[in-house]
């Protein structure tokens, strides 16, 4: 866990200082699309230091107040995350149809790829990096993180393309199309990543209301139970997954015929732990709870 406040730690101070970099910049050079850049980095301090705090909170146990667990707060500050990301895009691309109508702004092309290529490449930089240290981490808050610098990076990529289209009407015959520029770039920008956390949004939610798994953990584990069932002749079993921010939560229900054979509880905890030990390939933190019944009503 001390990783993980190291790493989002780490995701402060990197998006601090692209956009104090980029708000900087966008104020000289008079630009919507780097002081676009420049207001998501600064909005990404507030969301990755709201991640900081929660991943404190998360690591301190308080089995009387959260008796399954705090990780139900992970996918919740996720979902506000997108949601903020989601507002600023909007009111970004509105901004930009409005400056585009109004016969768009002069901007320094030159500059603006200057900022472009370094924003590009440094976010990129941060999001291997923070991909690299979640994979070792499983953290849902540094893969939110990851996110956010990707779509940073896409962002400052596009602008870069941007700006280089502009640099390069100027050379010909459309020079006067360069002050459309820079809100078309906000337009083009900010609608296409609108995606990014819709989807992400979707996601969360599903954890939120505790709706089932993702199929890369259902598969597995209704993979294990049909085992089971099938080794133990077991007449019936249900099996219940949902994934709530890094836990996993796993609820099994074995209906035992009458007349055939029933598992003793140093049986019963032998079957539970074969299960456990099958489910080493899921990384998630599991919350395992394995039931044995004769009456089908318990397991419904």
């Amino acid at each position: 866990m001390n990783n993980e406040k190291q790493l989002l730690k780490f995701s402060v101070y990197g998006a601090l200082f692209f956009a104090l970099l980029a708000i900087i910049w966008g104020v000289i050079e008079n630009s919507k699309i780097i002081l676009f850049d420049g207001i998501y980095s600064l909005i990404s301090v507030g969301l990755s230091l709201i991640s900081l705090f929660t991943a404190s909170f998360m690591a301190k146990q308080d089995f009387d107040r959260f008796p399954y667990g705090k990780e139900m707060i992970e996918p919740i500050i996720i979902l506000g995350k997108f949601l903020v990301i989601t507002i600023l895009c909007l009111f970004a691309f509105f901004s930009g149809v409005s400056t585009l109508l109004s016969g768009g702004q002069e901007v320094n092309a030159g500059s603006g790829l200057a900022y472009a290529f370094i924003a590009t490449v440094g976010c990129y930089l941060v999001h291997i990096f923070l991909v690299k240290k979640q994979k070792v981490n499983g953290s849902g808050l540094v893969e939110a993180e990851s996110q956010q610098w990707l779509m940073d990076t896409f962002l400052s990529l596009a602008v870069l393309l941007g700006f280089l289209l502009s640099l390069g009407l100027g050379y010909t015959k459309y020079s006067h199309l360069m002050p459309y520029m820079d809100p078309l770039m906000v337009i083009v920008v900010s609608g296409y990543f609108l995606k990014v956390p819709i989807t992400n949004m979707g996601l969360q939610i599903r954890e939120v209301l505790d709706m089932k798994a993702d199929t890369k953990y259902l598969d597995l584990c209704q993979e294990i139970v049909a085992e089971i069932e099938k080794e133990y002749q077991f007449q019936e079993s249900f099996l219940r997954v949902s994934k709530s921010g890094p836990k996993l939560f796993i609820e099994i229900d074995f209906v035992v015929s009458p007349e055939g054979w029933q598992p003793n509880l140093n049986e019963q905890d032998n079957i539970r732990e074969e299960i456990l030990s099958k489910m080493k390939p899921i990384s998630l933190k599991k919350w395992l709870n394995v039931a044995f019944t004769n009456d089908r009503k318990w397991a419904v």
